[in-house]
């Protein structure tokens, strides 16, 4: 084989047997291509991981049992069933709203028997164990148990806003346990979580219309007392609930029991579609492409 070509006004010719060039170029232009090809899938790799990381922010769920518990391995513990959710360590948003969402759980347990202070998950739940354990040393007879479930849900994420919802029951042993659901609103931005003002750009006409969707439901008359039906709300002054929800399609609001009402009422809830209320919405809560 012959190869031919021009430097200087000169001509070089040179000549490679065939087969060697079979064992040698040939291997050689396909481990460039191997090589390109790599660089390339690499490249693509890499982008798309940087658009899901500025997209969505990613999330593992944290579960916590008995087992997990050195206090456990030798004594009869409470029923503990702890799921929580854990955001990317490696983003400032993300160690935010863990911050937030941590204390979330951790305040729950502030409805047993013993407040805690605890600074985790883990030792708010190991505080839990050696309450239970105090109460079975006072009242060895008594047949009450203890038991602690918690889960969360991530109801909307976009790049404006990201809500959580945290449902819990806890129970110390009294006439009944105490369940509620909860509601966290962040700014996926920043991770700062949004207080119920911070999602609505005319709150006071939100609140004028779902209380007449609360009244309504109800059969609260216009005029009758907003406590007429049994109501505690305070002043007889209609409010929002401590839980408010935006997702997607909706605008969730949730009385806990005891919030508003009695605790055979249950919980109360309200759902309006999004775009009926829209107009009321701050930028934040408003659909992505507006």
């Amino acid at each position: 084989m012959l190869i031919v070509f021009k430097q200087n006004r000169s001509i070089f010719i040179l000549s490679f047997n065939t087969l060697f060039m079979k064992r040698i170029i040939l291997p050689v232009l396909a481990l460039g291509l191997l090589f390109g090809s790599c660089r390339n899938e690499k490249k693509e790799d890499s982008d798309k991981k940087v658009e899901v990381e500025t997209e969505v922010l990613g999330f593992a769920e944290v579960g916590l049992t008995p087992e997990d518990f050195p206090a456990c391995d030798d004594a009869k513990c409470p029923e503990i069933r702890v799921n929580y959710l854990k955001f990317r360590e490696n983003q400032k948003v993300a160690n935010t709203i863990n911050t937030h969402n941590q204390e979330q759980i951790i305040k729950i347990f502030n409805n047993a028997e013993a407040d805690t202070d605890a600074k985790s998950v883990k030792v708010a739940i190991e505080e839990f164990i050696v309450d239970y354990k105090n109460f079975k040393k006072d009242f060895p007879e008594s047949q009450a148990g203890y038991e602690i479930e918690t889960s969360q849900t991530v109801l909307h994420q976009n790049k404006k806003l990201l809500v959580v919802e945290t449902d819990f029951y806890l129970f110390t042993g009294g006439a009944h346990g105490y369940g509620a659901t909860l509601y966290a609103n962040f700014n996926s931005a920043t991770g700062k979580l949004l207080q119920t003002k911070d999602l609505f750009s005319k709150l006071s006409a939100f609140k004028g219309f779902a209380e007449k969707k609360f009244r309504k439901k109800y059969e609260i008359l216009e005029d009758d007392n907003i406590n007429s039906k049994g109501f505690f709300f305070e002043n007889d002054t209609f409010a929002l609930p401590e839980n408010v929800a935006i997702t997607a399609n909706e605008v969730i609001l949730v009385y806990n029991q005891y919030e508003t009402a009695s605790y055979a009422e249950g919980q109360l809830k309200l759902t309006f579609p999004k775009e009926r209320v829209a107009q009321w919405l701050s930028d934040l809560a408003q659909d992505e492409t507006k």
